[in-house]
């Protein structure tokens, strides 16, 4: 394979974009081609500088395809690029059900999941250091194509990002705990504190601890019916995690101390491994 110049992007929001940005502000490619169902996100990504032009169906100059679209419709959007263009990746959030439903998978295709994002998303929140010291998770298959694993890895690594690779089932277990959990929490927890009436007065705690409440409705809602078994798994564990907490606050302070005392000491951990 050698090196394209040409990228065409499926679904121009923040996460496509920043791609975008990235490859063209490292050399990979010279020119992108803009696909978006939703006009007004294609409008903005071009005059933006996001994209260079505009098309409604894949051009046949394209050398790679980035598919960022919503999880439910991320293997119907491989299959409209994947005749047209020699190399396609994605940036989903959930892998196994995009590999179930393109099987066979296309050896030309790379599954990958760029651990970056924000609250703001459409083509103005895109930006060149979005994945800079972020992880991007590949999944290939057993299928898929060396070279094309390779291509991909080298093009994220130009972005500013690290690489991990590994396999979908595992990815979609590890990422249930990590996001898509914790996003079902805050979404949760706002439902309920809403229900306490006005919100004007909540502190610094309770703004931290809800910001992620503030994504996409309709990329979560994809993101948690596609890889619902395993939240569910962890969903059942979290449950019995505060059952034991529940228990300690009411029976003994120095056990619940402890459990505080060593959660506290894996956050400040975490925060040492932070970029």
């Amino acid at each position: 394979m050698t090196a394209p110049r040409s990228l065409l992007l499926v679904g121009t929001g923040l996460v496509g974009g920043s791609f975008a940005l990235a490859a063209k502000a490292a050399g990979l490619f010279d020119r992108v081609v803009g696909m978006d169902r939703a006009r007004d996100a294609l409008a903005e990504a071009l005059a933006r500088g996001v994209i260079d032009e505009a098309a409604e169906r894949p051009p046949d100059d394209c050398h790679a395809a980035c598919v960022a679209v919503p999880v439910a419709a991320i293997a119907d959007r491989v299959r409209d690029v994947a005749q047209a263009v020699p190399l396609v990746f994605d940036v989903g959030s959930v892998k196994q059900t995009v590999v179930d439903a393109l099987r066979p998978v296309p050896p030309h295709f790379v599954p990958c999941h760029p651990i970056a994002g924000g609250t703001r998303g459409g083509p103005a929140a895109a930006r060149a250091d979005l994945f800079r010291g972020r992880s991007v998770v590949l999944t290939p298959t057993d299928a898929t194509n060396a070279q094309a694993v390779a291509l991909v890895r080298g093009w994220w690594e130009a972005a500013g990002a690290r690489v991990v690779v590994e396999d979908a089932a595992t990815h979609d277990e590890r990422f249930a705990v990590f996001s898509h959990l914790p996003h079902l929490l805050a979404f949760a927890f706002v439902e309920l504190a809403a229900r306490g009436g006005d919100l004007a007065d909540v502190g610094g705690g309770f703004r931290d601890f809800t910001r992620i409440a503030g994504a996409d409705a309709d990329v979560w809602t994809d993101i948690l019916r596609a890889n619902a078994n395993a939240v569910q798994r962890h969903l059942d564990a979290l449950i019995d995690a505060l059952e034991g907490f529940s228990a300690a606050m009411r029976a003994d302070g120095e056990a619940l101390r402890a459990r505080i005392a060593a959660a506290g000491d894996i956050r400040r951990a975490l925060d040492g491994h932070q970029p």
